[in-house]
């Protein structure tokens, strides 16, 4: 009987410890996922603001500077794939890439706010 109680209070302390160790890997994960998330958001945004100032002042060096623009983002793409390999299918599409032409809205208010 005390075998029994013994065994299975060791059990108990050995599942919780397990489960408390598998909590807290999920939560450094989520955290890393978020700030992940947040670099990849904030990187994007100066991009973006890059590629229309740099046409606002110069149209003709747009297209190099819009070709380094799509080689990060390639990266971004890469890391976010890598870190998010299962994706719901009702969550929305993080990695389409915004239009960051010189037509867009965005660069059309930019430039305008710069002129």
């Amino acid at each position: 009987m005390v075998g029994s109680l013994l065994a299975g209070v060791l059990m108990y302390i050995f599942a919780f410890r397990w489960q408390s160790a598998v909590r807290e890997r999920k939560l450094e994960m989520l955290q890393r996922f978020e700030t992940i998330g947040r670099m990849n958001d904030r990187i994007r945004n100066a991009l973006q603001a890059i590629e229309c100032v740099t046409y606002a002042t110069n149209p003709g060096a747009t297209e190099p500077v819009r070709n380094a623009v799509d080689v990060i983002e390639g990266v971004l793409e890469e890391v976010i794939i890598d870190t998010h390999p299962v994706r719901p299918a009702d969550a929305p599409d993080r990695r389409a890439k915004p239009s960051m032409s010189p037509q867009s809205s965005v660069c059309r208010s930019s430039v305008s706010e710069l002129m």
